[in-house]
């Protein structure tokens, strides 16, 4: 396949999940400006079930799936539950570590 013929096709299919930290330390308005982000890069996306799908885990104390990846199917969908996303706050989950 030639670079051009691969350029040319329409955008691969694509799962794309936002891990994104929803801790105190973040603070909220930060927490903004990374959803900010987040619908930034999501406008550069083609949006659909057959191409691209996008899915938003929150996470501080625990991790909470905003939403899944079958849920939103049009760019403006999952644009609009990114801005209903409530900043949680909570405590950030400490990682244990194990001597092996």
């Amino acid at each position: 396949m030639l670079l051009y013929d691969y350029l040319a096709c329409r955008s691969p299919k694509a799962d794309v999940v936002f891990i994104v930290d929803g801790s105190g330390s973040i603070g909220s308005s930060d927490f903004g400006r990374v959803k900010s982000f987040i619908k930034s890069v999501v406008d550069s996306f083609d949006i659909s079930n057959k191409t691209v799908r996008v899915g938003f885990i929150q996470f501080s104390t625990s991790a909470a799936v905003e939403f899944n990846l079958t849920r939103y199917s049009t760019k403006q969908a999952v644009k609009n539950a990114i801005t209903d996303i409530q900043y949680s706050g909570g405590g950030k989950y400490p990682l244990s570590r194990s001597r092996v």
